[in-house]
């Protein structure tokens, strides 16, 4: 009796090895970023000097984060020669808060936050296969003489590149330049 039980034990044994999400394969990290130019939602107030100025800070602060080995703008001359595996990372703007330097100086305790919210999509740019999607803040609470709103700009890109880190698409450990 115990013989027929046998395969039985053996096959469940299989299922569920085979079926663990510790065999599930995780993704390895893209060495090369596509960033879209982002777009503003109806109804948010947002300079265009400040959206290219904050495009320029997402590309520059996504290569200082060393956890890819190029990252650029879309329609740049050095898109012509990127890797065909890539992440295209683009969003939409979807909350401004342009705040109040002198209020976080001041007041201090988020008096005068400066707070930018984007909706971020990150795809394969190969496949076209959506990677991951979540709204992405920056937000400036203070800082020296009452901080730069700028580093909202520089925030947003943090939290990009963190959770890419964390999802298994960018490199865990900085790159040696």
């Amino acid at each position: 009796m115990k013989f027929y039980l046998f395969p039985v034990y053996v096959l469940l044994c299989a299922f569920f090895v085979f079926a663990s999400p510790s065999s599930a394969q995780t993704p390895s990290p893209y060495m090369t970023v596509e960033v879209e130019r982002f777009t503003v939602a109806n109804g948010v107030e947002f300079p265009e000097k400040d959206l290219d100025e904050m495009m320029s800070a997402l590309v520059l602060s996504m290569n200082r984060s060393r956890r890819f080995e190029r990252v650029f703008l879309s329609g740049d001359a050095s898109a012509q020669a990127a890797a065909t595996r890539r992440a295209k990372v683009s969003g939409t703007i979807t909350k401004y808060s342009k705040g109040s330097r002198a209020a976080r100086y001041l007041v201090g305790f988020g008096a005068g936050r400066t707070k930018l919210v984007a909706g971020v999509k990150v795809i394969d740019a190969e496949s076209g296969e959506l990677l991951f999607e979540q709204d992405v803040d920056g937000h400036v609470y203070g800082g020296l003489f009452g901080g730069e709103t700028d580093q909202a700009k520089g925030n947003m890109a943090s939290e990009i590149v963190k959770t890419m880190t964390k999802k298994g698409y960018a490199s865990k450990n900085r790159l040696k330049k």
